[in-house]
């Protein structure tokens, strides 16, 4: 539900810069966003140490819908189109992006104090499921919402959905038993990111490989527009089908797995994302070379049934390899790496598209993520022994 808000105002607040001020407005407000997830990740696991992972969860949906509230009252007090409204707005983007920073390394270190450890990846596959429908559903709600409300109306909404996220997450109950690392020991001073990476080197290596994943995969959403007017030569309705194609298949992938199809023992989970990653950057490949938008449209469901997998798969390993009070010091840099991945992608992108042939960015991106498949097994063949160093 927060989620569906969340994403629905966001569509809505980048339509509005673009129109309003302008579309140079736009980079800049994302950075702003995405500043507090790089200096609160020496904070984040602190934070959610001190106060529980569930506390911390439902804390932070209730700071972000309070900062939506002042910012729903303070527009009414600004004139609109105005310098005071796009302080107001960038300030409120700053201050979510630290709620956010706690809040997404703590909800991603969930699921192993909800469920027992065989269930964690059904759990997981739920929460991206969740996640994946929502995006869907949110661009779908701004396109409509935006016809007859403006952006103080988003913002009102957003805020009550997040009071209401964190009404439904207070009735949530973690085990009562969870071993040796139980709900209280969340509490002992975490180890922080670098030593845990020191620690365990070898999910220094899986942070490596998923960063790179995510490097390589971001420029095609990029790319997909670009397909669809150029090569396929379709409209705005194109760009929706191919782009609902991908959805479609992370929410069918994401449906499976939380049926409980698809279950991987942990020794052969690496051996198993080697495998999807292989077969990512190959369809990644054909992609490229596709010629109407029923292909495009066909490669990116599968691209999105595999990208659902195997983010299940990658937090299913951090969740299940660490200690449980150790989660969300890595999960904090999982973190890092999902909101970085994105402006460094597009930065990339923007620099290489005008001396590149798409295409053929296109063709070395799959030609990449098969590379490293290859070398994946060895290189995260290393066993962590929990508690030692």
């Amino acid at each position: 539900m927060s989620t569906v808000c969340d994403k629905m105002m966001s569509i809505g607040l980048v339509w509005y810069l673009t129109t309003v001020y302008s579309i140079n407005i736009v980079p800049w407000f994302l950075a702003i966003s995405f500043l507090p997830h790089i200096f609160m990740s020496f904070y984040s696991s602190k934070i959610i140490a001190r106060h529980g992972i569930l506390k911390t969860v439902i804390a932070t949906e209730w700071m972000r819908g309070l900062i939506l509230l002042i910012l729903f009252g303070a527009l009414f007090f600004v004139p609109d189109q105005s310098q005071g409204a796009l302080i107001c707005l960038f300030a409120a983007a700053f201050f979510i992006g630290i709620g956010s920073s706690i809040f997404n390394p703590a909800i991603l270190s969930l699921p192993p104090i909800l469920v027992e450890t065989e269930k964690v990846p059904v759990l997981n596959a739920l929460l991206d499921t969740s996640f994946s429908i929502s995006n869907i559903l949110g661009a779908a709600c701004s396109i409509f919402l935006l016809k007859f409300f403006d952006i103080k109306i988003l913002v009102l909404i957003n805020a009550l959905s997040f009071f209401a996220a964190a009404f439904l997450q207070s009735r949530v109950q973690v085990k009562t038993s969870v071993g040796p690392t139980s709900v209280e020991a969340e509490k002992k001073d975490p180890i922080g990111l670098l030593s845990l990476l020191k620690k365990y080197p070898v999910i220094a290596r899986m942070l490596l490989s998923f960063l790179f994943i995510n490097l390589v995969f971001t420029p095609i959403l990029v790319m997909i527009p670009w397909y669809v007017e150029n090569v396929f030569k379709g409209n705005a309705s194109d760009l929706a089908l191919i782009e609902g194609a991908m959805g479609l298949g992370a929410f069918v992938m994401g449906m499976a797995l939380t049926l409980g199809g698809f279950a991987i023992r942990d020794e052969k989970r690496v051996g198993m994302m080697a495998i999807i990653c292989f077969l990512f950057g190959l369809f990644f490949q054909v992609f490229s070379f596709s010629k109407t938008t029923g292909e495009a449209s066909l490669l990116l469901f599968l691209i999105g049934v595999l990208s659902t997998f195997l983010n299940v798969q990658v937090l299913t390993f951090f969740q299940t390899a660490l200690e449980k009070d150790e989660v969300p010091t890595i999960m904090v840099g999982v973190n890092i790496i999902s909101a970085a991945t994105m402006p460094v992608a597009f930065a990339i992108s923007g620099l290489l598209f005008p001396v590149v042939e798409i295409p053929s960015f296109a063709l070395i991106c799959g030609l990449m993520t098969m590379l490293i498949s290859f070398f994946m097994p060895s290189f995260l063949s290393n066993k962590i022994q929990k508690g030692s160093i």
